[in-house]
């Protein structure tokens, strides 16, 4: 069966998704409260709040936005409406691509089919999934731009995945690693790194294999880095871990978005598919290393540092921000570089109490959204 592409746009609008934790407001512990936040919401909230795999977890999602200013304003009400009714059910929302020290196997599933069927199939894999990622969607102008865009986007993931590691803790231990939320996610089937596809026949053809050797039942099954989401005619991705301040959540999304237009505007940009393997070992690097990693290029036949790479790209995606009305937001993606990931500035907190709870305390405090007139 087809997998047909449905809408997109040659506007570029957008749309981002974020996963959000929710915990004790005493003991930062992550709290299976979702179905009492979501009693709670006001009407018009219902659409932009949804459940996830866990009940210690909600998701904040974004209509489709024409900017990414739009976008940044609605995830800014979001989080401060959404956190003051979590507040009212005794808890807190954080934002971080794990929780610093809760077990996965305390934490309790949300009771609906699909998250059934979910961990019925994967088990301990799906019961590990104590994870917090956000996604962007970028609308494109038909099937062909999505697969041009999921070639160039899944080539730039390991940067990507380095300018947003945010998960250096799991289970109350340092892991090592800057993202270890995408070596816990690896471990899904269809997960990762994406096929590089020739073009959009190639994908229907993958996804059809699939769903008739019974893996999956549709396309939402693939859980990879980047995927095309035919039904809203976006190219989605996934491969960024929750970011703990707003800021750098906009920041990004207007790296996404610029990186997709390129891709398809720029008649310079590469075509076709891209080079898995070496994505793979690059990707490991940004999991492990962060911002600190180098990442080899068959072009250039050396390492570069990633501080470099996202300066260049940056740079190279200007022009493109402009035409997007987004360069302000593009130029904050600098900001991280200089300043560090948010993995970086949660081990700057442990590291002066060695308390995971003051950890917890300060992705609380900084998911807040600032008060206007408030820098962030």
């Amino acid at each position: 069966m087809p997998v047909e592409f449905v809408g997109g746009n040659s506007d570029y609008t957008l749309g981002v998704e974020e996963e959000l934790c929710i915990v004790d407001a005493e003991t930062g512990e992550l709290v299976p409260k979702i179905e009492e936040v979501m009693a709670r919401l006001p009407e018009e909230l219902s659409d932009a709040v949804s459940y996830e795999l866990f009940q210690s977890v909600l998701e904040i999602k974004t209509p489709p936005a024409v900017t990414v200013e739009n976008a940044e304003k609605i995830l800014r009400e979001l989080r401060s409406r959404v956190g003051s009714w979590t507040a009212a059910c005794g808890a807190s929302l954080a934002s971080a691509g794990t929780h610093p020290f809760s077990r996965y196997r305390d934490q309790v599933i949300t009771d609906q089919d699909r998250y059934r069927k979910v961990i019925a199939t994967l088990r301990w894999v799906a019961e590990r999934e104590v994870i917090f990622g956000q996604h962007v969607h970028v609308a494109v102008p038909g099937p062909e731009a999505a697969i041009q865009a999921h070639n160039r986007l899944a080539e730039q993931a390991p940067l990507l995945l380095a300018l947003s590691a945010n998960s250096p803790f799991w289970q109350g231990m340092d892991t090592g690693f800057e993202s270890s939320r995408v070596k816990i996610f690896e471990t899904f089937p269809r997960a990762g790194m994406p096929p590089a596809f020739p073009d959009y026949d190639s994908f229907e053809s993958y996804v059809d294999m699939m769903v008739h050797s019974g893996a999956m039942e549709d396309y939402t099954y693939c859980w990879w880095d980047v995927r095309p989401h035919s039904k809203f005619g976006t190219i989605e991705l996934r491969v960024f871990d929750s970011q703990t301040t707003l800021k750098d959540t906009v920041a990004l999304t207007a790296l996404t978005q610029c990186v997709v237009r390129r891709s398809i505007e720029d008649s310079s940009a590469p075509k076709g598919p891209y080079n898995r393997e070496l994505g793979l070992e690059n990707k490991w690097r940004a999991s492990r290393h962060g911002m600190n990693a180098d990442f080899y290029s068959v072009v250039e036949g050396a390492n570069t540092p990633a501080k470099d790479l996202a300066r260049s790209l940056v740079a190279n995606l200007r022009e493109h921000a402009q035409d997007l009305d987004c360069e302000a937001e593009l130029l904050t993606v600098l900001d991280i570089v200089e300043s560090g990931s948010g993995s970086q500035r949660q081990r700057e907190v442990y590291e002066k109490s060695g308390d995971f709870l003051d950890v917890v305390a300060y992705l609380i405090e900084n998911t807040r959204p600032a008060m206007a007139g408030e820098p962030g």
